[in-house]
């Protein structure tokens, strides 16, 4: 790589991780202010919290299988298409895909609202049709938001995605709270009770809508480039866009798929090998509830707005046949994804225990149940476990998210769908097998774990031949995952002298919020100490990716002065 490429490599590789910060600041603040939400909410609603997840549930999928994709599209089809200086192309995709996928979330709202009460009947929470019906607009306003944010994304501006996205969760916050501790007081009836708390997400998604239209509209940092005056006809364009949403809408639904699989398994599984139906609930209830939301939190926060935002960049690079720079940059995102996620897994491993009593509180999940076997078991204990199996799938999980959206830039929609569905089969068969097992309800992780690694396998693999971009596992992560071997040492030393400290300095139980965010606090700065260490000592990061860091080329400089940092040859 000569020095005009590697710089050019550098500046886009810097362009693409600051867009990775903003929506990472963005997306923590979204999951701030969910926890923030979800917790009062399920105080004031208790038993009937079901009503809420029952009507949020049917949302959730009309809302992945109407907009999954479309960001994805637009932003890939305006990178290209502004990289080529067809400025007047990139509106029209956006204004395209504005109308017509604005009238299929139409078509959803309008569905949703006329058979709310079937559907409700048909999910076994026949009072969630009210809940179902207020949130019904919402499915037109995301639509819309939808395609908007695509299009700034395709030119590289994530700054209107993160602000509509806090915009959207703050309302969802206020407003619905507010609505529901109103109706609480006032003695309405559960039904309304839930209503009114997910009206938020209505007035949260049409306000994001205003705004996201708005930039768009008298935004000046978000004109395309328009040295090219040609477009494709609307035809075109919109066999385009179908082309690459329909498979990036496919994957998701199988995922979404692959969850509601989750709930016909392993409650079944588990009471056919002996355990009883309460405690297959509880156990389903702690794994699902306690765990795979903490297991989600970290890849969703820190690494997978680096896949949101290296779409643009690498198909703006493919898009005037600049493979150099796009294959030097699907390395970069790879490994930092890959670097970012495995201090993150080495986390949840050694800590777990105490990310749930922090968020979700240790009181409730603290009684022993009766097993089959005729040994007792704690849930908490039992989620602790499945958290400290899921740990090994963020860096899978991490790398997946990475390369399907880097597949999505190659013109590869479809083999994030053949990998998925690839990954699906063996999940079910393996969570079959291992719930049967002596494994118990920790084959659900593990599971996970091996569906994950065999879908990162084979995205790799197409990256490899479907592609041709060279990349050496081993090569790419052997030192991190040393770094993150090390660290995760360093940080059970942390955790074990935080948890002494506890006891002797208050003496409580370390399970309780207070005591649990001590520890976490000590545990977390032991973890960055020890990681960054042990990644200048192996020289597990490169000069480049060094380079990428705000005020990076000096801090380059330094290390490679005092030797810790190898550098890069320039090849001519």
């Amino acid at each position: 790589m000569n020095e005009e490429v590697k710089n050019s490599v550098t500046r886009q590789g810097k362009s693409f991780l600051r867009e990775a910060v903003i929506l990472t600041v963005a997306s923590f603040a979204v999951k701030i202010i969910g926890v923030v939400f979800k917790i009062p909410l399920t105080n004031i609603l208790g038993e009937s919290i079901g009503i809420f997840n029952a009507a949020y549930s049917i949302y959730a999928m009309l809302f992945m299988l109407s907009t999954s994709g479309l960001p994805v599209a637009v932003s890939k089809l305006v990178a290209a298409s502004n990289e080529r200086g067809r400025g007047r192309e990139a509106k029209r995709i956006a204004m395209l895909a504005t109308l017509v996928f604005g009238v299929i979330g139409l078509v959803f709202a309008v569905a949703l609202f006329v058979f709310a009460p079937d559907i409700a009947r048909l999910t076994g929470h026949a009072d969630s049709a009210v809940a179902m019906r207020t949130i019904a607009p919402a499915l037109f306003f995301i639509c819309v938001c939808a395609s908007v944010r695509g299009y700034f994304q395709g030119l590289r501006n994530m700054f209107p995605t993160a602000i509509s996205q806090f915009i959207e969760a703050f309302f969802k916050l206020t407003v619905g709270m507010g609505a529901v501790m109103y109706a609480h007081s006032k003695g309405m009836s559960t039904a309304v009770q839930a209503a009114c708390a997910i009206s938020g997400v209505s007035v949260g998604t049409f306000f994001a809508m205003v705004y996201v239209l708005l930039c768009r509209r008298f935004s000046k940092k978000s004109r395309p480039n328009e040295t090219d005056n040609e477009s494709d006809s609307d035809k075109k364009l919109m066999k385009l866009i179908v082309l690459v949403a329909l498979p990036v809408t496919l994957t998701a639904a199988a995922l979404y798929f692959s969850q509601f699989l989750d709930t016909v398994i392993v409650v079944n599984c588990l009471v056919d090998s002996g355990e009883s139906q309460s405690v297959a609930d509880t156990l389903y209830s702690a794994y699902t509830g306690l765990s795979v939301p903490i297991y989600d939190l970290l890849p969703a926060t820190l690494v997978f707005p680096i896949a949101t935002s290296i779409l643009p960049a690498i198909s703006g690079a493919r898009a005037v046949n600049k493979e150099r720079r796009a294959a030097k940059l699907t390395e970069q995102a790879i490994r930092i994804s890959g670097i970012i996620a495995v201090p993150c897994g080495a986390f949840l491993f050694v800590t777990g225990r105490h990310c749930i009593s922090l968020l979700y509180g240790a009181d409730k999940w603290s009684g022993s149940m009766s097993m089959a076997d005729g040994s007792s078991l704690v849930p908490l204990d039992a989620a602790t476990e499945s958290l400290a199996i899921l740990a090994f799938a963020v860096f899978f999980i991490s790398i997946v998210s990475t390369c399907n959206s880097l597949l999505n830039a190659y013109s590869k929609p479809h083999l994030p769908f053949i990998a998925v569905l690839i990954g699906i089969t063996v999940l079910t068969l393996s969570e079959i097998a291992l719930l049967y097992s002596p494994l118990g309800i920790q084959g659900a992780p593990l599971s996970s774990v091996i569906c994950y690694c065999i879908v990162m396998l084979i995205d790799i693999y197409f990256l490899r031949k479907r592609c041709g971009v060279r990349l050496k596992l081993a090569g790419m992560f052997a030192r991190p995952v040393a770094c993150g071997i090390i660290s995760a040492a360093g940080t059970y030393g942390a955790y074990i002298g935080a948890k002494a400290l506890w006891n002797m300095l208050v003496g409580t139980s370390t399970d309780t919020r207070a005591a649990s965010l001590f520890i976490l606090l000590i545990s977390g700065i032991a973890l960055v100490i020890c990681y960054v260490a042990s990644s200048l000592i192996l020289r597990a990061i490169k000069e480049d990716e060094i380079r990428l860091l705000p005020m990076g080329n000096k801090l380059a400089k330094i290390l490679l002065r005092l030797g810790w940092l190898k550098p890069e040859p320039v090849e001519e």
